[in-house]
């Protein structure tokens, strides 16, 4: 999924080289959205289908409210003060934690809307379902929690395509994961998830217009 969404984006982007137009932020912002449902298909298919069981099987489900609360607020902490860490590592050596992520948004409220509505709500939802739900909790029936939370972490990083960028997201895959075998629900990895990701757009968002005005 990774590389058909890379290789849409490449044409697209030729298209616009040959035709010496713009890229449009919301084709791309579109196509972002697109890939990121498409990890409720293998859930669905091999574990909602195949098995007959509900979502709630993936962890969608209720939860108690104060201990989760609880632990999001310190794992976001942590979260929060790695990256911070990672992201001054990465610039003594002039190198970027994440890629450029402007042709997602442009400089229009609506391309930031877009990019909201992918990044806060519909990759956090996808995503946990997929990497917390199904993969973390399929192999936590066959392993203890270290190795269970280490490959499934790793594999969310990995699917992020940056290696610059893969320790921090190592990080809050072990912590989303974490998040989910203490509470027993998906939500609370999916509300931590998307408060993070909302939060590095708005903020990429105000640092594009301030060095524009």
């Amino acid at each position: 999924m990774v590389g058909l969404l890379l290789l849409l984006i490449v044409i697209i982007e030729i298209v616009s080289l040959a035709t010496g137009t713009k890229s449009s932020p919301g084709i791309l912002g579109s196509l972002v959205l697109v890939a990121e449902l498409g990890l409720l298909l293998p859930v669905w298919a091999l574990g909602i289908r195949k098995y007959r069981v509900p979502w709630s099987s993936l962890g969608f489900r209720g939860f108690e409210f104060g201990q989760s609360f609880g632990l999001g607020c310190l794992f976001l902490l942590f979260a929060l003060g790695f990256n911070t860490f990672w992201g001054l590592l990465m610039a003594a050596f002039d190198q970027s934690v994440q890629p450029d992520l402007s042709p997602l948004v442009g400089d229009s409220l609506g391309g930031l809307s877009v990019a909201l509505l992918g990044a806060a709500i519909v990759a956090p939802v996808a995503e946990e379902a997929f990497f917390r739900g199904f993969v973390f909790s399929g192999l936590r029936r066959t392993m203890r929690l270290v190795p269970a939370l280490v490959l499934s972490a790793g594999l969310f990083a990995v699917a992020h395509i940056t290696p610059t960028s893969w320790p921090p997201i190592f990080v809050l895959g072990v912590l989303f994961a974490l998040l989910y075998e203490q509470t027993g629900s998906v939500w609370p990895a999916v509300i931590m998830h998307g408060f993070i990701n909302g939060l590095a757009f708005v903020l990429m968002y105000l640092s594009q217009a301030l060095s524009t005005s």
